[in-house]
């Protein structure tokens, strides 16, 4: 890094053009001068226009140098400003803090991200679009030139998910057509974890900003028969008395007034380590404290109507003090745990490793206990390096803590010696492409045809030479691949040949509209066109068809509790599936094919009304596993009504919406006509039905004291219900992908 002299804040926001109120807004945090990165960026012109990469650690100041960036485009400028997140939750939020913090300036934030987010049409009405690259790939497939055409700053957050399987190739796809669509835009990439940045800054067109200067100190170390030995030569001797060693460290951190995350390699682990934790925890609690964590954990457990043994387990574990946090949770609960870890209210969570690629949590000490974890085929294997960087890199809290503390668990002398040089002494794997992928491939280079962007083999060779798959030289048969590719698509007729030039079919276009797989389209359009000559239509059936595509989510593992009921539903519905080994080859394999019938069962108990609780013990899976199995269903069937429409299946697309709404709301058919009211959900509307009102008419009869006196209604709710009946209806739930999600409100009732 150069030697950077200290710089005044207020002098580089005056030498840039800053407006006073920004100025102003910008002091108000306290910050005097900048961190030696942030210094190092500004001298790079990051405030000139130029192009940086910042590849520095937690905490070093990446988002306020991005805030600089898109305020004086903004400003000065009069640009519009993309900040690209790779989760949805950290898209979130950033879009909270900074529509909040830019409000007093007139600069408007808008998010998406896919979910309850700004409606699209509405977009371009704001300075500041905080989205996933999902999001934004997904508005330049529809051809969004407003998005483009005024836009100054992209900001690039973990731009090292380049590296992700599942997120990498779109992110890296988003890039490099941003770049082709606006030469002039400002690139600003932020990582804590690239150790090719001069690779990656080359590729980008950036100045490097590389940098392992951090606000509070890290030490790393790793702790074996009490003692932890630090990477600077510092040992330290635990002498807090506990029943286990995480116990020990946890409350060693917790007497110094400091916070723990304790990252282990799967979400069974981190619930039982809060467990394990909360005993040592409950001890350092104040009596206000245990009387604010008891009425959290009442919020976490739920209602009776909805409250699994995951919630109870949860809410046990945040009585003491201790939480865990994994994807099996619902939303409101891993926010409510974030936000009151944030708080200091929570003392410690055991977590799997995607938390730390996740929200910013920072934590005096974090303890990485697992550095290893079941890889299928492999048996198990060290985790990445980066990825124990990227947890080490939450240890430190700014403005609480002086440092921070990384802590590795050995069993053994010898294993201690490892852990030092696998983690502590190494650098992170280098990030490279995963564009390769030929699914990837196939999915990109049809939404590049369908968007107008390229017109023939040549023209997507010219725009792939662009990412950083070429850049890195990793695909030897490149052109090879993407001729097959165009040959694969033009077959199944997502595109067609006009002379040397290819344009998207009203298949491809759709396709590339619903941002979904060409495979997905071919499942769907193959399963939909038997219905009619070979088979009644059978909703387990449709649901069935859908699990089968590239693009559901899928529950693994067979389970020796399951496999008989498994095994007699597939045997039961056999006859009603589309899609089965017989006809197709994709079902040869034996463990994908009963992970789609598992994942149909499951889908159809959630119909059947079966309560939270039952399918998660069932399935032994977590109330957010049912909201996200729920929530991708819902659109596979808004996919299958438009290829229905589109191949003008009109008997079909009706009983398709049915099904929606039943997948929806976890509902018979016998409701679909009640849980059009807002705020009634499955649980309401079975009550409703229960006391003999069956249709919207039933309820007009009722008075409002009446309708409140039902369970779970209330005369509150009751009072609006009796608005909504006689104002005119408009059912909530159109045929339009901006109303695709779970209503959560309505699915908790």
């Amino acid at each position: 890094m150069l030697e950077i002299a200290i710089m005044n804040f207020q002098t580089v926001l005056v030498e840039h053009g800053f407006s006073q109120p920004a100025v102003d807004m910008f002091l108000a945090s306290g910050i005097e001068s900048l961190y030696p990165p942030q210094a190092e960026a500004v001298e790079k012109g990051i405030l000139d226009g130029n192009s940086v990469l910042m590849a520095v650690p937690t905490a070093a100041g990446k988002t306020l140098i991005a805030e600089l960036c898109m305020v004086n485009a903004i400003l000065n400028s009069g640009k519009r400003c993309l900040y690209i997140a790779p989760l949805k939750a950290l898209a979130s939020e950033k879009f909270k803090d900074f529509k909040d913090k830019y409000a007093s300036l007139g600069i408007k934030v808008g998010l998406a991200i896919g979910d309850s987010d700004t409606p699209t049409r509405q977009l371009n009405r704001y300075q500041i679009v905080v989205a996933t690259a999902e999001k934004v790939d997904s508005l330049l497939r529809g051809k969004a030139k407003w998005l483009i055409d005024d836009l100054g700053v992209v900001v690039l957050d973990e731009i090292h998910f380049i590296n992700d399987n599942s997120r990498g190739p779109t992110m890296e796809i988003l890039t490099a057509r941003i770049k082709q669509l606006n030469e002039d835009v400002q690139i600003l990439g932020l990582s804590a974890t690239i150790s090719n940045a001069d690779e990656m800054a080359e590729w980008l067109g950036a100045e490097l900003v590389y940098s392992e200067w951090r606000p509070i100190p890290l030490k790393e170390g790793v702790y074996f028969n009490r003692v932890i030995d630090f990477y600077d030569g510092v040992s330290r001797q635990i002498v807090e008395e506990a029943p286990d060693d995480v116990s020990r460290l946890t409350l060693d951190t917790l007497r110094a007034r400091g916070q723990v995350l304790i990252f282990v390699n799967s979400r069974r682990s981190a619930q039982a380590v809060s467990r394990q934790v909360a005993s040592s925890v409950k001890k350092i609690l104040t009596d206000d404290e245990k009387k604010q964590l008891l009425e959290l954990s009442k919020k976490m457990a739920g209602s009776a109507n909805d409250s699994t043994k995951i919630c109870q387990k949860l809410a046990e574990a945040v009585k003491n003090g201790a939480a865990f946090h994994h994807a099996g949770l619902k939303p409101k609960q891993r926010e409510l745990i974030e936000e009151n870890f944030k708080g200091n209210l929570i003392k410690a969570i055991g977590c799997t490793p995607t938390l730390a690629a996740g929200v910013n949590l920072p934590a005096r000490r974090a303890i990485i206990r697992d550095c290893k974890r079941f890889e299928s085929g492999i048996g198990q294997a060290y985790i990445p390096t980066s990825e124990y960087k990227q947890c080490a890199g939450r240890a430190g809290r700014p403005q609480y803590d002086d440092h921070g503390e990384a802590i590795l668990i050995a069993k053994t002398s010898s294993e201690s010696d490892t852990l030092f040089e696998r983690y502590i002494e190494a650098s992170a794997e280098p990030v490279t492409s995963k564009l390769a992928n030929e699914s990837a491939l196939r999915i990109h280079i049809l939404s590049s045809v369908a968007g107008g962007y390229v017109h023939d083999i040549n023209g997507m060779f010219d725009f792939i030479s662009h990412t950083f798959l070429h850049h890195q030289k990793l695909e030897p048969n490149l052109l090879e691949t993407i001729t097959d590719i165009f040959e694969f698509l033009h077959r199944e007729k997502f595109i067609e040949k006009a002379g040397y030039r290819f344009f998207a079919t009203p298949l491809g276009a759709l396709t590339s509209r619903l941002y979904i797989d060409p495979f997905t389209s071919i499942f769907i359009r193959e399963g939909l066109n038997q219905i009619p000559d070979q088979k009644p239509y059978s909703e387990i059936g449709i649901i069935h068809l859908l699990t089968c595509t590239p693009d559901s989510p899928l529950l693994k593992g067979l389970g020796k509790n399951l496999v008989e009921e498994l095994e007699n539903f597939s045997t039961r519905h056999h006859d009603q599936f589309l899609l089965t080994p017989e006809n197709t080859a994709l079902l040869d394999d034996f463990y994908f094919y009963m992970a789609s019938v598992k994942t149909t069962w499951m889908l159809n108990q959630w119909m059947d009304e079966d309560r939270d609780d039952v399918i998660c013990d069932k399935f032994n899976i977590g109330p957010g596993d049912i909201y996200r199995h729920v929530d991708s269903t819902q659109w596979l069937l808004y996919a299958a009504i438009s290829i229905a429409h589109l191949y003008q299946k009109h008997d079909l697309t009706l009983k398709l919406e049915n099904l929606r709404l039943r997948v929806r709301h976890g509902i018979k058919e016998e409701l679909l006509e009640l849980v059009q009211l807002k705020g009634v959900g499955r649980v309401r509307a079975r009550h409703f039905y229960q006391n003999n009102l069956k249709t919207l008419k039933d309820l007009q009869y009722l008075s409002a004291e009446e309708l409140g006196a039902i369970p779970t209604i209330g005369l509150g709710l009751a009072k609006n219900i009796k608005i909504q009946l006689v104002t005119p209806f408009k059912k909530p739930y159109s045929t339009t992908s901006s109303n695709v999600t779970s209503n959560e409100e309505e699915w908790d009732d």
